[in-house]
């Protein structure tokens, strides 16, 4: 009988010890929502069309301004699965392309990528959490110039491909009310295999659909900061 209370007691103990941790395990999962920004420069080439040549990103954009937002569930302390989606407004080379330095040019240029990600964070260390990240989808890179001498004419450039590997690393530190702020930086390996040529011309819009050529690599290098909401 003796026995049989002390056993009950040593249940109910390690129960009520096991009752704190396990909470604040399963407080560590649920909805995570972040942003970013920063600066991303340009790598890499951009591959050949048929009747083209194999032109370096740089020749068209020295870089650009990422606008990303990701969001995500979050299993447990470690771990994180997601999704993403970066607009970016593209610096022209003007020295590459000087005909968009005539008064009477003027270009853009973004680039859009959208994909799947996850994230490892490791212990923290006082307020400071490490993470590493991986992600991988698809990619637009689009150049556009509009000039007004004769007539009006756009004409605009879209570059198409998977993005194979987007490999990150960064540090949260934490914030008030669940937020953390990170600074990061990404490494990016993608391949476009597609170009659309669209030209419009008064009334007149022409459109060409080329498979590409050649294939060739280009990187994108992003340092910047993450600001996210935490479970």
């Amino acid at each position: 009988m003796r026995k049989s209370r002390t056993s009950r007691l040593v249940f109910v103990t390690a129960f009520l010890s096991a009752t704190p941790a396990l909470a604040a395990g399963s407080g560590d999962s649920g909805f995570e929502l972040g942003v970013r920004t920063g600066y991303a420069f340009s790598a890499g080439h951009l591959g050949a069309p048929p009747d083209g040549m194999d032109e370096h990103v740089g020749d068209y954009v020295s870089g650009q301004w990422p606008f990303w937002i990701d969001a995500g569930y979050r299993l447990d302390h470690s771990l994180y699965l997601g999704a993403f989606f970066q607009y970016g407004v593209g610096f022209v080379n003007d020295d590459r392309q000087d005909y968009c330095r005539n008064a009477n040019v003027d270009c853009s240029a973004s680039d859009v990528r959208f994909g799947v990600m996850g994230r490892y964070h490791f212990s923290p260390v006082r307020q400071a959490s490490p993470w590493l990240g991986y992600g991988l989808g698809w990619e637009w890179g689009s150049f556009s110039s509009h000039q007004s001498l004769i007539g009006s004419t756009n004409t605009e450039y879209t570059w198409s491909g998977w993005e194979y590997a987007n490999l990150q690393v960064g540090v949260d530190f934490q914030l008030p009310h669940r937020a953390v702020i990170a600074p990061f930086i990404s490494f990016s390996l993608g391949e476009f295999n597609n170009l659309t040529t669209t030209v419009k011309g008064g009334s007149t819009t022409t459109t060409t659909n080329q498979d590409l050529a050649k294939t060739s690599l280009h990187e994108w290098i992003f340092i910047g900061v993450r600001i996210a909401i935490m479970p």
